[in-house]
């Protein structure tokens, strides 16, 4: 059974107001529930409700003035600031700043223009920018090592391919520079390269251009880096899938399909890398082509949920599912 306590004072006369109780005089210590509630109330007030109430009236003041007095950035502000910001003197804490703002508003009309998109290929096209990855600094004690390991110039690659995409590519530059970029021999060191290549890759899967299968090809066929493998398979499954289904490109040789379909076949078959085979095999779905079933159903066993969902939409695509369409494959 629990005792209540019950506060007692000291004797009068022994404490001081303001001033700590003397040697000698008996202390208790009580629960503020077993205090006055006239002492309680006062101890609420003072320390628990009024620090609350001036906190909350300071954020108030603070996000209010925010609200009102902050300006949206217009066309060609991030594409200054992507100039400004993340060129070859500027610090790595700025020009993750203003990659992180840039990412965070993608879908913004003041990123998807021309200027936010030439911005993002000069970037691209800096290879001195590749020294980032080799400057420690101490936010690298929080960060993955595949954080520590991308460049700018890979982010950048990736929402170029992105931008571009949603642009339409205006005239074909966004594929010219990131298939460039696909075949660069990097000064970096060879993890960071092959992250370049990869995120390259990627960005020519959102643009989905026929024009650059053949070097897609040649990396899926000849990278020495399964990351980059990977990422070709999958970008040659989002190009041919986009011109077999979506009737973008009505002339586009079907030799050149069917050579992406035997490459993804030769890739699923033999390579040795498992990252690879699922990646053929959900592209090869992609065409309606069920040579990685297998693989496939195998996925559906992973323990990684996101492989198990990628399986199961390759597999429904197989089964007959319909195709999403191609513009809300862009999105």
């Amino acid at each position: 059974k629990l005792e209540t306590m019950s506060y007692t004072p000291p004797p009068p006369g022994s404490t001081e107001a303001g001033k700590p109780t003397p040697e000698g005089v008996p202390k208790q210590d009580a629960h503020i529930r077993d205090l006055p509630p006239e002492v309680r109330r006062s101890f609420l007030l003072s320390m628990v409700f009024f620090p609350a109430v001036v906190g909350a009236g300071i954020c108030a003041i603070l996000f209010l003035g925010w609200w009102f007095l902050r300006e949206p950035k217009k066309t060609g502000q991030y594409a200054r600031e992507l100039r400004e910001g993340i060129s070859a003197g500027s610090s790595r804490r700025t020009r993750w700043q203003v990659a992180r703002e840039v990412a965070e508003n993608k879908d913004s009309p003041e990123v998807l223009n021309s200027e936010v998109l030439d911005a993002l290929l000069e970037i691209v096209q800096k290879p001195e920018l590749d020294e980032d990855v080799e400057v420690w600094s101490p936010s690298d004690m929080i960060r993955s090592s595949d954080e520590r390991r991308t460049s700018v110039r890979a982010w950048a690659a990736y929402l170029a391919g992105y931008v571009g995409g949603r642009l339409n590519d205006p005239g074909g530059r966004t594929a010219a520079v990131l298939a460039k970029t696909l075949n660069e021999p990097s000064a970096a060191d060879a993890e960071s390269a092959a992250r370049l290549r990869i995120f390259a890759a990627q960005g020519l899967a959102l643009l989905k251009n026929l024009g650059t299968a053949d070097t897609l090809l040649q990396r899926l066929n000849n990278d020495p880096d399964a990351g980059v493998r990977a990422a070709c398979a999958n970008a040659l499954g989002a190009v041919a899938w986009y011109h077999y289904t979506s009737g973008a490109v009505p002339k586009a040789a079907p030799e050149k399909l069917e050579e992406i379909r035997s490459a993804l076949r030769n890739s699923y078959q033999k390579d040795h890398d498992l990252d690879v085979t699922w990646n053929a095999a959900i592209a090869l779905a992609r065409i309606k082509d069920g040579a990685g079933r297998p693989a496939l159903e195998h996925m559906l066993q992973h323990n990684d949920p996101i492989v198990q969902a990628e399986a199961r939409k390759a597999l429904a695509l197989l089964d007959g599912a319909p195709a999403q369409g191609a513009e809300a494959e862009k999105r």
